[in-house]
């Protein structure tokens, strides 16, 4: 089988961390903070963070280049993840990290995320980045279940009939979309489900 893997809030669970150094950064520029927080970015390119705060084009670009990529970089696996992945690879599966990190925000998404996936021991067979539309990505790189921890990242993957697990801290889902909240989950959901 092969298994598509996204990086940020999957192998990794930074998206507090984010939150938090984001109003800081809006705070410094004189930023409203809003009162409802809804952190899902649903097109995979940062709006999320230019909605809750509205930053222009040019602050957005700095919190995701130069904020987020600092914490992003000294980020640690998510708990048994580098284990599991281990374990899906002698299993037979492939590995392929697909990230929505891409070259609008980031000087060289690929080196940023091998940098921190070879760091951390993560194997993989092929990496791919600037997979905005995670849906495209599967379907041309022929995925048979993507892991992911965005609830639409998953649905839209879904739609073309390809398996879906979400991770996700706040397994709060209505979606019909396999939800784990660690990796050893996903080990045991994987191995139950499919032969």
């Amino acid at each position: 089988m092969r298994i598509g893997i996204d990086i940020d809030d999957t192998l990794t669970d930074v998206k507090d961390k984010l939150y938090e150094a984001c109003k800081k950064y809006a705070k410094s520029l004189g930023k409203k903070l809003p009162k409802d927080i809804n952190l899902e970015d649903k097109y995979n390119n940062g709006s999320k963070w230019q909605e809750l705060f509205h930053f222009n084009y040019k602050e957005l670009k700095y919190f995701l280049r130069d904020i987020q990529e600092g914490i992003t970089n000294k980020a640690i696996p998510r708990d048994n993840a580098v284990d599991v992945i281990n374990k899906l690879k002698n299993d037979g599966h492939e590995i392929i990290i697909i990230t929505a990190r891409d070259s609008e925000f980031h000087d060289d998404p690929y080196m940023y995320s091998k940098k921190w996936l070879d760091k951390n021991n993560i194997y993989y067979d092929k990496l791919v980045v600037n997979a905005r539309d995670k849906k495209k990505i599967c379907i041309e790189e022929n995925i048979d279940l993507l892991i992911d921890d965005n609830e639409s990242n998953c649905l839209s993957v879904a739609s073309a009939g390809i398996n879906t697990i979400r991770i996700s801290n706040y397994l709060d889902s209505k979606s019909g979309i396999a939800c784990c909240n660690n990796w050893n989950e996903i080990y045991e959901y994987i191995k139950n489900n499919f032969k």
